[in-house]
């Protein structure tokens, strides 16, 4: 009678010996596990190495129908597409990737809000202990780098700080808050300190618009100051901001208030107007593929007419500047703003037109002649050694080049076999230095196809985003990696791509207004 109460207690007090599920090595040979534990006495009897009980992760059979690896999506589609998702495999795909390739895939575009690449934290803690001394020095020896311009050598540090000692005017004052926002900016990232020299950089322009229309020396220290803070913008882009657009325009419409574009003698001058020109041409390649409600950047004393989204010419600049704009550098710049011009959306009937196809070929006759002192573009050879204002026309040349080829491909013909361009470009600049021009890096970022020339866009991004003098590149990496997902789903399946129509999806899928200057 003892025996019952002390039997019960110590069932009630071992330890648990049983598996919820036979051992792996029991699985295996396909017996029946007596599920002990830590190890089944099967295997102990056997003297076999029970391999216990843990989960394991392995890849799923064909047919196995628990953990299928094929996806098929739900809801409307052609036929064609039902049946081509329900055999995808989806690898190294987010969500976010499936969702725009659906939008594609049906033509949908990205006119609303509510969808968009994510973007990193910008906003940082409050940083007070640098003095407005430290930032002037700050900005001749690192923040400068950072100011994007076409002419890698064109040290347009040497254009603003003569400026930001001449005089005592409104406009200096301007300049200088701008230059102080600036390197706090790139010093410490977006704070309180950065932002309330803007404010300041702000109030003195509004202050500065009159004089600027009238003098010279005002009117080029508001041009500089309109073009910091378009920099500012950059650097750090902040969601839903387009202000850089709003700066860059304000510091065309004092150009040609003051008429300072008369001025072309002084060096100072005509790279201050090389500054504002190359963004304003690079602004046309970012609305011509924005699809967004472009921002309400409303009239103010620097700025006197509305931006819409619609494409705009270069500003005739070659007519101005005859004599300058001659050379390499602008004339393919002049070139991009034309092709933003006549390019017209692959499905429209207008392709088809005579004039149509003979002004692309024009186009592409100009790009593959530039003047003498640039190479034949059959001829082209990348010198990293060299000077680096050819290698960056080189750049330029090629990728304009590959992109009109792309865009204006017709959805019914064989893509052109550029093959020879992109090779060139990954064999020279893509595998040995860095890129700090964001367009021909985009374009040839895009026309990587195997995981090699991929590696190799990713290492050029990286070092590029290594250097201190290059702003963030985690949302431009975004947006070639859901160019390249995109390209991927396509070529798996029945759909033909339209490379003009993904540009401008992915490109819209950022939240910010995105400069590729």
């Amino acid at each position: 009678m003892n025996d019952a109460p002390r039997k019960r207690l110590t069932m009630s007090s071992k330890p648990m010996t049983k598996s919820a599920q036979g051992c792996w090595t029991c699985k295996s040979r396909k017996i029946r596990c007596d599920q002990s534990f830590p190890s089944c006495r099967r295997c102990t009897q056997a003297r076999r190495e029970c391999e216990g009980y843990e989960t394991r992760l392995s890849w799923p059979r064909e047919s196995d129908k628990k953990r299928a690896i094929l996806a098929g999506l739900q809801g409307s589609g052609s036929p064609i597409q039902k049946r081509h998702m329900r055999h995808l495999y989806f690898l190294n795909t987010t969500f976010e990737d499936i969702e725009l390739y659906c939008r594609l895939s049906s033509l949908n575009t990205l006119r609303t809000s509510g969808w968009g690449l994510s973007r990193e934290k910008t906003w940082v803690e409050p940083y007070s202990d640098i003095t407005d001394t430290e930032l002037l020095h700050y900005f001749q020896h690192a923040a400068h780098e950072s100011l994007a311009t076409f002419d890698p050598m064109a040290e347009i540090c040497d254009v603003i700080i003569p400026l930001l000692f001449t005089g005592d005017t409104v406009s200096r004052r301007a300049l200088l808050y701008a230059l102080l926002a600036f390197s706090s900016l790139h010093h410490t990232g977006l704070q309180r300190r950065a932002m309330s020299l803007k404010v300041a950089a702000l109030g003195a322009l509004s202050a500065s618009a009159k004089a600027a229309s009238e003098g010279l020396v005002e009117a080029a220290q508001h041009i500089a100051a309109c073009m910091l803070l378009c920099n500012f913008e950059i650097l750090i882009p902040s969601e839903n901001s387009g202000e850089w657009l709003l700066y860059n325009r304000g510091a065309k419409n004092i150009i040609e208030s003051s008429h300072l574009d008369n001025q072309l003698d002084d060096g100072i001058i005509r790279k201050l107007l090389d500054w504002v020109y190359y963004h304003d041409a690079m602004s046309q390649f970012t609305l011509f593929h924005w699809q967004r409600k472009t921002p309400r950047l409303q009239p103010t004393t620097i700025e006197t007419h509305t931006i819409t989204p619609t494409t705009q010419s270069f500003p005739q600049a070659e007519n101005r500047r005859a004599t300058h704009f001659q050379s390499p550098s602008h004339t393919i710049l002049n070139i991009l703003s034309d092709v933003w011009e006549v390019l017209l959306d692959p499905t429209d009937p207008r392709t088809h037109a005579i004039e149509y196809r003979h002004r692309l070929e024009a186009l592409e006759w100009k790009i593959d002649n530039l003047p003498s002192s640039a190479s034949n573009l059959n001829d082209v050879e990348f010198v990293i050694t060299g000077d680096e204002l050819d290698v960056t026309v080189q750049l330029y040349q090629v990728a304009t080049r590959i992109y009109l080829a792309r865009a204006s491909q017709s959805l019914l013909e064989a893509p052109v076999n550029l093959d020879f361009l992109v090779d060139k470009a990954y064999e020279g600049p893509v595998q040995n230095c860095h890129c700090r021009h964001f367009f021909p890096l985009l374009i040839l970022a895009c026309e990587a196809r195997t995981d090699e020339q991929r590696a190799a866009i990713l290492n050029l991004i990286d070092r590029t985003g290594r250097k201190s003098a290059t702003r963030s590149m985690q949302s431009f990496r975004a947006q070639v990696q859901s160019f390249w997902i995109q390209s991927d789903l396509y070529a798996d399946g029945d759909l033909v791509s339209n490379y003009l129509e993904m540009m401008k999806t992915v490109i819209s899928s950022d939240r910010a207004l995105p400069s590729y200057a």
